[in-house]
């Protein structure tokens, strides 16, 4: 949730499990003024347990098993951080994470997903697969159906674990992999499936529950191993405790899952299993600033087992007592009933329930299980309901300025304040000397760089707004962004001064904020070599982001966009639609895979892409930002007195991109580049448009290489790592005057979101030969 005024109060929420997006929900619907909602989440798509058996038995496809965090915390208002917690420093009270800063809080809550304890089982590491955590799982799920669906791949597969957990996923698995199979034209008679658990199945469910599945099994010609303890594992077999083995292509393990392994280093009070122990409030006993919920807790007074329902009931106390705590109220006890009703699916549209003594059967249960599911899911899937209820809720008149309201000054008023600013300057090493006599390791007025001998010195700048409420990845992509016009012009970044704009806020929130920023700017730069030599930091409205930086360059080597040559193919090493895709974030439209996908090549480095299109003969070259692919390529042609031709198929997108622009969403920046749409000849519709003059933030590398080194450009492009690299045009004629510029576009935008290579391929194959080459 966004504060509305200056955040004096952190919740960090670690992990988007079930009592999670619940938080996330509740805090947008009723706003606390000065609370800032942070989750941390390692993955973007949340998948609802209660869904799974139907997702693996394909009753479900994946977005309607899935919670889109990117789009919930959109519509919420909650800042997201894409990152894996690998720790807590409580003294400090920060979130460590994996391979980026750690970020402050002032109260935690911890609801992640447990990690497989497979050391039981000798050879299971090696060899079998972990039902949980279910993100991963599903993806060596998906590998599993691959490989089942070929003649010659595994069918015997054997699950080991006898709960409600283990029964499902057999049966799902059964019901998935002979549909596979038979849509493939395979026969199914060589499937043999087969059921391991230490005691009896459904142990923890009456004896009528138990019966019944042990008849649903046999129907179904599944093998079941009661009271036998699967002890070793190998590529062939399972072997059990007494000595039988039982032959298996697959074997997927659902026993009991440990903890994750960074609870241990946190100082907290834990159970006998390692899961972090929470009283009635949910807090631990150790800290009160720290909560947690799901699986990974373990309530000490009322020991539940670990089960989505009671994760699904913790959210609304959960989200009380954090209001409660943050606010300085007394929280409220929350005693989880003692008994649930389970509904245990079959694999297919059947289920049976199960209470205490109760149990029922039929076709209908999994009706009720599905409504139960859907309608909860509906909650944090459908964001416009929810954006629409959030409007009722927090509708409020609107107000003026009155007497007495903090009016911040401007000037150098406005400047962060020593305080804040030496704090977060100390959390850092010093920068790479990179030829500074003086800079930020021994502050003055200006720093002093060390000139280069016989070279040429490159100089840009560059300055926006943040696009997202993560201020370290919004730093590092600033940082990358600002690099590629000194790698454009075929130059070595060198020197950076960065100027960063802050709201205003308590002096260590400020202080926060301000290192988030700087170590995603350090992060990049210190990666490309680059030192931070200096910089300036101020208040405003919104965070915002300035690099000024320096290189050289040998005066003989300097690339220009005026260099363009007749029969040259124009090649883009970055797909298109960043404004789009951030523009519909914005709206809670883009999906969690789309914006992971261009928030990952956005902070990727250019410095390799232009060495090699560098070493393959570019002529001229540049690097599409805000003016967009046309504005930036119109901009080469006149430089170059140049004409060209554009395959539209060809040219690499963003994922998710194509729906969006045509549901209508794209940049305010767009309607300002289409005043160049003149430079345009050939049938090219509005959607085609959009994207053609989409501004670009950290965008790819455009440069004009010989037709005979164009396919091996290519080639090395993609085994650097720049996958999405494409030939997309030609230049046919030069030695035009600048208002003769025209770019002819052929061919249609693609159905397809993302380009496959095969069409890529395709795609380069005709620009190649076009050019000769």
């Amino acid at each position: 949730m966004k504060s509305t005024g200056p955040v004096d109060t952190d919740i960090v929420l670690i992990g988007g499990g079930h009592a999670h997006v619940h938080v996330l929900a509740a805090f947008a619907m009723r706003p606390q003024p000065g609370v800032r909602v942070t989750l941390v989440a390692r993955d973007l798509e949340t998948p609802y347990s209660g869904m799974l058996p139907g997702l693996i038995a394909g009753l479900y496809a994946h977005e309607r098993a899935h919670i889109d965090l990117v789009k919930l915390a959109a519509a919420t208002g909650t800042r997201l951080i894409h990152a894996e917690a690998v720790g807590l420093d409580r003294v400090s009270r920060r979130v460590l994470l994996n391979d980026r800063a750690p970020i402050g809080y002032d109260l935690v809550s911890v609801d992640v997903g447990i990690t497989p304890e497979l050391g039981a089982i000798a050879g299971a590491v090696q060899h079998a697969i972990a039902v949980k955590p279910i993100g991963s799982f599903i993806s060596k799920f998906n590998k599993l159906r691959e490989l089942s669906g070929k003649a010659c791949g595994p069918r015997r597969i054997v699950v080991i674990g006898g709960g409600a957990g283990g029964v499902e996923l057999l049966l799902s698995l059964r019901t998935r992999l002979l549909a596979d199979a038979q849509a493939a034209g395979h026969g199914i008679s060589d499937f043999r499936f087969a059921l391991v658990t230490e005691g009896k199945i459904l142990r923890s469910h009456n004896t009528r529950v138990r019966m019944a599945f042990r008849r649903i099994l046999g129907e179904r010609a599944v093998v079941l191993h009661e009271n036998s303890r699967a002890v070793r594992i190998d590529e062939k077999s399972v072997e059990l405790a007494d000595g039988r083995k039982i032959t298996a292509d697959c074997a997927l393990v659902t026993t009991q899952a440990a903890a994750p392994g960074w609870f241990a280093g946190t100082g907290l009070a834990l159970d006998e299993n390692g899961f972090i122990a929470v009283g009635a409030t949910l807090q631990s006993p150790t800290d009160p600033a720290v909560f947690a919920a799901g699986d990974c807790a373990a309530l000490v007074a009322s020991a539940r087992e670990k089960a989505g329902v009671y994760a699904v009931r913790a959210g609304p106390p959960l989200a009380e007592n954090l209001r409660r705590y943050a606010r300085g109220a007394s929280l409220k006890a929350w005693r989880p009933q003692s008994r649930h009703l389970a509904l245990i699916s079959t694999g297919e549209r059947y289920a049976v329930a199960s209470r205490g003594i109760l149990k029922a059967e039929g076709a209908w249960l999994w009706t009720l299980k599905d409504w139960i599911d859907r309608r909860w899911m509906r909650k944090y899937q459908d964001v416009e309901r929810l954006l629409a209820r959030m409007a009722e809720r927090t509708a409020a008149p609107p107000t003026v300025k009155e007497e007495g309201v903090d009016i911040r000054c401007g000037g150098c008023a406005a400047k962060v304040g020593p305080a804040p600013l030496s704090r977060a300057l100390a959390r850092f090493e010093p920068s790479a000397p990179g030829d500074i006599v003086v800079g930020l390791d021994a502050p003055d007025d200006a720093a002093i760089l060390v000139a280069p001998k016989a070279r040429h010195l490159v100089q840009t700048v560059d300055f926006f707004r943040a696009f997202i409420d993560d201020a370290f990845v919004f730093g590092e992509v600033a940082a990358s962004h600002a690099l590629n016009d000194i790698f454009a012009m075929g130059g070595r970044p060198r020197w950076a001064l960065a100027t960063v704009v802050i709201p205003h806020g308590p002096s260590a929130k400020v202080e926060e904020e301000l290192f988030q920023v700087l170590a995603g700017l350090r992060f990049c730069l210190d990666r490309e070599q680059v030192a931070l030599a200096g910089g300036h930091s101020g208040e405003g409205a919104e965070l915002a982001v300035g690099l000024a930086v320096t290189g050289d360059v040998a005066p003989d080597k300097v690339l220009r966009k005026g260099g363009l040559r007749q029969g040259n193919v124009l090649i883009l090493t970055r797909p298109l639609g960043t404004g789009i895709l951030f523009a519909a974030a914005m709206r809670a439209k883009a999906s969690a895979p789309d914006i992971a996908q261009a928030l990952a090549l956005m902070r990727q480095s250019n410095r390799a892409a232009a060495a090699i299109l560098i070493e393959h003969g570019a002529t001229a070259m540049t690097d599409v930002t805000g003016f967009g692919l046309i504005g930036h390529l119109g901009e080469m042609m006149a430089a170059s007195g140049a004409q060209a031709t554009l395959d539209l198929a060809a040219v690499p997108v963003y994922g998710g991109v194509v729906p969006l622009v045509r549901a209508g969403i794209s940049s305010t920046l767009l309607p300002e580049n289409l005043a160049l749409a003149g430079l345009l000849d050939g049938d090219v519709d509005q959607n085609a448009r959009a994207v053609l003059f989409d501004p670009q933030t950290a965008g790819g590398l455009l440069a004009g290489i010989p037709a005979a080194r164009a396919r091996s450009c290519l080639t090395r492009l993609r085994a650097a790592g720049y996958g999405f690299a494409a030939a997309i045009g030609t230049v046919s004629a030069t030695k035009r005057a600048p208002r003769d510029v025209r770019i002819r576009v052929e061919g249609r935008l693609p159905d397809l979101s993302v380009i496959p290579k095969s069409v890529k391929r395709f795609s380069d194959k005709i620009m190649l030969k076009r050019a000769g080459a």
